[in-house]
């Protein structure tokens, strides 16, 4: 899957997770608008694999700085990896100027909550730092992903690390079946949690010991601190200052329910923020790939805006990569 006094919480827990790399081979290389792949992004040698990323420069190059997409891809926290899946990224936005970073972070089984998102961050934080080095512009970055890659995202997107600025914040996020609020998920899909489900190793029922979520949380669910719960749930952090949000979910996602996305949705609508939220009606979990290629799959996909807490839609919307491409148009140009 795709998943894992609130102020002294948050604050304990979203602390960058390292220091930019300073190699004298890397603060005198030129700038490059060439694909780079295992680009560690903090100094710590431990994990090779889990903090590295590949970057990807515009395809073709250009004049000015690129602006930036940082990806993640989900996996349940189950690996130490997300930036894999950044080459489909690139091959979407490369063509309309935009760079591309596929960030790999800490699987669950090398670090629980907040792990994920200090790595994220930082290599956001790396990148930020080395602009001029791969000709991006920091004020334009956006940041990216699915599942739980997509909840790691929102949480980059929607809180700030201790003694964090603005300058240090993302432009734009977008989320495809991000799970949202890990108590509810069971609610909305009791079926993941019969007793005839396999358990033994990773249980689609998140109140499981086992589930992605537990796992990640480093608790069962059900045990978990409620500080820690609410640490870890993006729509509690919502405000009219967010950067805006893409949301997009199946109706028939049975992994993580629709009703995640459809509850941030509310929750930034009730904070006057700005939102957009697709439903592809057909939709399952994990369909992105084929999503943006258009096509019956993703027939009756509706549209729909949150701005300041006014609701428009929802509308139908022949939903393709375009659209992703439109939504980070509107809010990196």
């Amino acid at each position: 899957m795709v998943l894992r006094g609130l102020a002294a919480a948050v604050a304990a827990v979203l602390l960058l997770a390292g220091c930019v790399p300073t190699s004298q081979e890397e603060a005198s290389a030129p700038p490059s608008a060439e694909t780079r792949f295992a680009i560690p992004y903090t100094d710590d040698p431990a994990e090779v694999t889990a903090h590295t990323l590949d970057f990807y420069p515009p395809t073709p190059a250009t004049p000015e700085p690129a602006p930036l997409i940082v990806w993640t891809g989900g996996n349940g926290w189950l690996e130490d990896t997300g930036g894999g899946t950044g080459s489909s990224v690139a091959a979407l936005f490369g063509p309309h100027g935009y760079a591309v970073a596929g960030v790999n972070i800490r699987s669950s089984a090398e670090a629980t909550f907040p792990g994920q998102v200090e790595d994220l961050r930082a290599a956001i934080h790396f990148l930020r730092a080395n602009a001029d080095r791969y000709r991006i512009d920091p004020e334009r970055i956006g940041v990216a992903g699915d599942s739980s890659g997509g909840w790691t995202a929102l949480m980059v997107a929607l809180t700030t690390p201790q003694g964090g600025s603005p300058s240090q914040q993302v432009s734009a996020a977008l989320a495809l079946y991000a799970p949202i609020d890990f108590p509810a998920m069971d609610r909305d899909l009791p079926a993941n949690c019969r007793p005839d489900r396999p358990r033994d190793r990773v249980s689609w029922c998140q109140q499981d010991a086992s589930s992605s979520t537990s796992r990640m949380l480093g608790c069962a669910l059900p045990v978990c601190p409620p500080a820690l719960l609410e640490s870890a749930t993006p729509s509690l952090f919502v405000d009219e200052d967010d950067p805006p949000v893409m949301l997009v979910h199946g109706a028939l996602d049975e992994l993580v329910p629709w009703q995640q996305s459809t509850a941030l949705f509310d929750a930034i609508t009730a904070a006057k923020g700005r939102a957009e939220l697709i439903l592809v009606p057909r939709g399952s979990h994990g369909q992105a790939a084929q999503w943006v290629a258009g096509g019956p799959l993703v027939a009756g996909a509706t549209l729909t805006r949150s701005r300041g807490g006014t609701v428009t839609g929802p509308a139908p919307v022949t939903f393709d990569g375009d659209v992703l491409v439109d939504f980070f148009d509107r809010t990196l140009r």
